[in-house]
């Protein structure tokens, strides 16, 4: 059953505010928690091993709470007296922290998910390809399925075709020396299919038609390409 003594709370003020990159957030536990209990009850031999991990902090490594041994994981653990937020971070998540207490009617909330959403649809009006969106979503980042495009195009041959050789990392180089817009591969965010993940949150406007339109046109160049080594039925 979860209650306060086995839950962790994780909250970002990256993402609710849009602001990709700054890693700001909080982790909030009781205090008198079951990952403490679990630490004081493991064998011995992964006690030991556990001291000399943290042997660099204290000389009782095995009272560090689970809390403190987050931080220090967050950097190099010999490196824990440089952790925590610099005063600017401090300031910003104050201010981030007041805005969510007096913003009541989630006016940012609103105009951030109106925001997001008018890019996504910018991307796909480009490429000529409906979508539909979940009213509940946020979707600071997507990801473009070349795969799925393929087929919604020019039909399930086509798309099976897409999804053979390198194409995924291909695009993704044409995409980048042909529009100056830098792209992630779908494949690192346990995506198979020949991919790209596209932050809604920073970027111009201008760059989200240049996505759409150039996503379009390298489509219809591979299949101009799939025709020529085919016999041409896409049906």
């Amino acid at each position: 059953m979860t209650g306060p003594n086995n839950t962790l709370c994780v909250y970002s003020f990256s993402k609710y505010f849009g602001a990709t990159g700054w890693r700001i957030g909080v982790i909030g536990l009781h205090d008198d928690n079951v990952l403490d209990r679990a630490l004081k009850n493991l064998a011995e031999a992964d006690k030991e091993l556990l001291d000399r991990r943290y042997s660099s902090l204290t000389t009782t490594p095995r009272d560090i709470r689970f809390i403190d041994r987050l931080v220090a994981d967050s950097r190099v653990v010999a490196l824990n007296h440089t952790a925590g937020l610099s005063t600017p971070q401090q300031l910003q998540m104050m201010l981030f922290a007041l805005h969510g207490l007096l913003d009541r009617h989630d006016n940012y909330k609103t105009a951030a998910k109106s925001l997001v959403r008018g890019r996504y649809q910018t991307v796909f009006d480009n490429m000529g390809v409906s979508v539909s969106t979940d009213p509940n979503e946020v979707a600071y980042y997507s990801l473009i399925d070349l795969v799925v495009i393929a087929e919604k195009l020019y039909g399930a041959k086509f798309s099976q075709w897409m999804a053979t050789g390198d194409r995924g990392t291909e695009f993704l180089f044409r995409l980048a020396d042909e529009t100056s817009v830098v792209l992630l591969p779908g494949k690192g965010f346990e995506v198979v299919d020949p991919s790209v993940r596209i932050s809604l949150a920073n970027l111009k406007q201008a760059d989200y038609v240049k996505i759409g339109r150039a996503t379009r046109r390298i489509i219809e160049e591979y299949f101009a390409e799939f025709t020529r080594t085919t016999t041409g039925d896409t049906a």
